[in-house]
């Protein structure tokens, strides 16, 4: 997944997360564009990791307001918290 996303220049997004500004606050031309490039960019990646889920992986991702927040999840489904990695390795 990080190959995917890497090729089409999104996995940035998917490390570094997106925050949105507050609404209050007064932009330039040049700010508000490149924050609209970021948005698609985070809304792609997000778009990638929900067409890589089968059902029900795309469950627990579903409701990820960004792309960051999705691999998240997807990484302690998967892997697991860190003590659960400790006790995993532990055991063998």
């Amino acid at each position: 997944m990080k190959t995917l996303l890497g090729s089409q220049s999104l996995w940035d997004i998917v490390e570094k997360g997106f925050q949105e500004p507050e609404e209050d606050e007064d932009q330039s031309v040049a700010q508000i564009a490149a924050l609209e490039k970021t948005r698609v960019k985070d809304k792609s990646a997000l778009y990638f990791l929900y067409n890589a889920m089968d059902e029900s992986g795309f469950e627990k991702i579903a409701n990820a307001a960004s792309s960051k927040e999705a691999w998240k999840i997807l990484e302690v489904a998967h892997r697991g918290n860190h003590r659960v990695r400790q006790i995993r390795l532990q055991t063998l």
